[in-house]
């Protein structure tokens, strides 16, 4: 009987301390993934995250919220100061040239700060503003409007605006000649001189919600649509490629130093394509991949997934690492100088990481010496 008893006893034992190994597991997150990952800190935000982060040029990282917040915060996650708005901050800030951050919102308002947050000016151009605020080399700043306009402000006050027809949500790339490229709602890509005239167009078959226009190395434009295509075009020429992919692109292409572009599709792939437009690794993840990549050194990048993981690639196509940040990543992760990875995921938090990697160098610090991260792999 003692002895049936003893073996009964173990077994429940056993089975509760395998449940409790799983739940350990399933819940760590960030955890395990240690041996790769050094997470310096997490700052906790009151509402979920879809713009993408802004480090300013003294490295505070900026970004808003979905709960009317807009957070300034150090270098290694400690909040300087936070501002409350009276709408969802979905637009990513941006530094003006005079080192003013600045950031359009759902309230219909323009926000000035200081980088330590302090507030300057606002100004109500009329409405919901989702792009990111460029500025041209006069001081013009321009972003679009759920209001089918594209705004050109100039530092005087005076504006003027390029009506589409539907609204703008994508991301705006001001040209070295200072002519500009967006894609809207629309289905349309639009080329626009610095005074708000068209110039070019590329027409395409479905929204070109946010991902942002690249400049390739060769001069050429890539963009992605939700028609799930890469569009790659040069507008001097009129030739257009197109990239098939398996779904609808939100995300904002980028090309490595080797000329390889890549990019996310909602299709839960990462791809890494050539330069003519050839399909040469794709990556599946377990959820869309809205965010956008971020260069970590000329062959090395990162990105965010919905299945709650930045994963860190190689330009082969290798998956190096990635980390759980238990919660969907919709925007773009950010790098500050000293190699510190910024990520933000939709379970509120904002997580500055240290990504130990073999001796490869990540980045360029600010006084343009390659810093080198030390592997404990």
């Amino acid at each position: 009987m003692k002895s049936n008893r003893l073996i009964a006893t173990n077994k429940l034992l056993l089975s509760i301390f395998l449940v409790l190994g799983s739940l350990i597991i399933q819940n760590t997150g960030a955890a395990q993934n240690s041996l790769s990952f050094d997470v310096i800190s997490v700052f906790e935000t009151k509402g979920k995250i879809y713009g993408d982060l802004l480090v300013t040029s003294d490295t505070t990282v900026v970004v808003g919220c979905h709960r009317k917040q807009i957070y300034f915060l150090d270098a290694v996650g400690n909040k300087i100061n936070s501002v409350k708005t009276g709408g969802w901050v979905h637009a990513t800030p941006s530094q003006l040239q005079d080192s003013t951050v600045v950031v359009g919102c759902y309230d219909r308002k323009v926000y000035f700060f200081t980088t330590a947050g302090d507030l300057i000016k606002t100004i109500q151009p009329g409405g919901r503003i989702f792009s990111k605020i460029e500025q041209f080399n006069d001081g013009t700043i321009v972003f679009g409007t759920n209001r089918k306009k594209i705004h050109f402000i100039k530092p005087d006050g005076s504006s003027y605006f390029f009506t589409t027809r539907k609204m703008v949500h994508g991301g705006i790339t001001i040209l070295n000649d200072e002519r500009l490229v967006v894609g809207t709602h629309d289905n349309i890509i639009y080329m626009l001189d610095k005074h708000g005239s068209l110039e070019y167009q590329v027409p395409t078959d479905d929204w070109v919600v946010h991902s942002k226009p690249t400049v390739l190395q060769d001069g050429h434009i890539a963009v992605g649509s939700y028609d799930k295509h890469l569009y790659i075009f040069d507008d001097n020429s009129h030739q257009i490629k197109k990239v098939k992919v398996n779904g609808a692109i939100h995300s904002t292409p980028l090309q490595l130093a080797d000329g390889t572009i890549v990019f996310g599709s909602l299709d839960k792939s990462v791809y890494l394509v050539t330069p003519g437009g050839k399909i040469k690794k794709r990556i599946k993840t377990g959820g869309w991949v809205v965010s956008s990549p971020r260069a970590l050194n000329d062959t090395t990048f990162c990105i965010g997934s919905f299945d709650n993981n930045l994963y860190v690639i190689s330009t082969s196509g290798e998956i190096l690492n990635k980390f759980d940040t238990g919660g969907k990543i919709f925007s773009t992760p950010a790098l500050l100088p000293n190699n510190t990875i910024v990520v933000a995921s939709n379970n509120k938090r904002i997580y500055f990481l240290h990504l130990n990697i073999n001796t490869i160098p990540l980045s360029v610090d600010s006084k343009g010496k390659e810093a080198i991260i030390k592997s404990k792999l």
